[in-house]
């Protein structure tokens, strides 16, 4: 649902894999089955995201560069994309980020502490 641009626009694969990691969802969960409760949690947290990355340029993975030229730097703050097999850098959470395919998109999450 959240790749969806009829829902909301403007998210991408990436920063939809970092926003439900802060928010704790799992990407597997059926957007109809997620309590009002963590959905207020995600908000902020699509909100946090986008505005880190504006902050540090985007994520510059293959050929993203910003409009001077100058590539982003947010790649070095993932949370989960792109980390699979890493430990899950949550407080407190043993778990390892794993990768699944969805919509021919690769999506990163940790099934320990995003439910």
């Amino acid at each position: 649902a959240l790749l969806d641009q009829h829902v909301i626009a403007g998210l991408g694969n990436i920063y939809v894999c970092e926003a439900l990691h802060r928010a704790g969802i799992s990407p597997l969960r059926k957007a109809g089955r997620i309590a009002a409760a963590r959905v207020a949690t995600l908000v902020p947290a699509i909100r946090t995201v986008l505005s880190e990355a504006i902050e540090a340029g985007g994520s510059s993975l293959r050929d993203y560069r910003q409009a001077d030229g100058e590539l982003g730097y947010f790649q070095h703050n993932f949370r989960a994309y792109g980390r699979e097999g890493a430990p899950c850098p949550s407080p407190g959470c043993t778990g390892r980020i794993h990768r699944v395919v969805q919509s021919g998109r690769s999506t990163f999450y940790c099934p320990q502490c995003q439910r």
